[in-house]
């Protein structure tokens, strides 16, 4: 009698342990738009994961979805604002609902890597990306997709060759007033129909960070990479603030350092990454373009009008550039 007691004492202990894993244990699903070889998901994998599902005794279950298996950049983002994604990667897209969160992609922005992740780094990039909670989103880490080049079949040495350029950019004005102050021939269209435009000839061109071009395979029917580095494109790492909520705050502390690590690694790999692909490219017969210090000069000039429709357009703009440039 003594024992079948103690054996359903037994049993009913580890029916309460085994509820009570079952119960804590919480899905974060993180959704974004890079392939399962870009380095944003490997180290998502290897660090981010790892770090909070350890940490947390498996309280938290992260599963990742690349190649926007949970749906565009703009579905993952909406997903985040209103609580049914839990976490993702998008770019700055929120710049359609409030200008300033398009600022990192202001042209000529940064001198080069290091420079842009010394100034994510910075308290003024802190500052922008804690007005994302206003619009339901928490912002993790500031990850690193890199500057944005031209590839063409059109070949373009300085400054004038722009002239004339059949160039897809994104739908996105910011993109296209950009292509404008080059006197480039701006073409918006979506993504998924650039390497079939290309291919037809109905486009000389496109810009991407050189990571995109190759994983996509549009450099498969391109001539040229031009170096321009025009514009600078974070990968941020967020949050849905409905989600952020509802996590104890010992839980928020494992989360943030896990970013902290997914940042410097993210980085760290994606710098790595971005010369094996220029490498890749020279060996594929593909050439890359460095542009002289006078072409430099001539695009930085070219922009000048464009900022200054910011600065008028926008009361923060001039304040925030300013301390963009203190912080570098």
């Amino acid at each position: 009698m003594m024992k079948i007691k103690n054996l359903t004492k037994a049993m009913l202990i580890l029916g309460c342990l085994v509820s009570t894993q079952t119960l804590a244990k919480t899905i974060i699903k993180l959704g974004h738009y890079n392939s399962d070889l870009h380095p944003s998901h490997i180290v998502l994998q290897e660090h981010f994961k790892k770090i909070v599902e350890e940490k947390t005794n498996h309280r938290y279950e992260i599963r990742i979805f690349p190649n926007n298996q949970l749906g565009g950049e703009d579905q993952v983002l909406n997903g985040l604002r209103n609580g049914t994604i839990e976490m993702g990667i998008t770019g700055c897209l929120l710049q359609n609902v409030d200008p300033i969160f398009g600022v990192w992609e202001w042209p000529y922005l940064f001198k080069d890597n290091l420079e842009a992740k010394k100034v994510f780094d910075s308290p003024v990039a802190q500052e922008i990306g804690q007005k994302m909670e206003k619009y339901g989103i928490k912002l993790l880490s500031f990850g690193m997709n890199g500057f944005r080049v031209i590839s063409s079949n059109k070949k373009v040495e300085k400054f004038d060759d722009f002239k004339g350029l059949r160039l897809r950019v994104p739908l996105n004005s910011l993109f296209v007033d950009w292509a404008n102050s080059m006197h480039i021939n701006p073409q918006s269209m979506p993504l998924s129909e650039v390497f079939t435009a290309l291919e037809q000839k109905v486009i000389d061109g496109q810009e991407n960070p050189y990571m995109l071009v190759k994983d996509s395979g549009l450099y498969e029917v391109q001539k040229y990479i031009i170096e321009t580095n025009h514009i600078f494109t974070p990968g941020l790492l967020q949050m849905s603030l409905k989600t952020w909520n509802k996590i104890p705050k010992e839980d928020q502390a494992i989360f943030l350092e896990a970013a902290k690590v997914y940042t410097d690694k993210e980085w760290e790999l994606a710098i790595k990454y971005e010369q094996e692909v220029k490498d890749f490219f020279r060996k594929n017969a593909k050439q890359i373009i460095v542009p002289s210090d006078e072409f430099k000069a001539d695009m930085l000039k070219g922009v000048e009008g464009m900022y200054q429709n910011l600065y008028n357009k926008y009361d923060w703009a001039k304040d925030v550039v300013q301390k963009i440039n203190d912080a570098k």
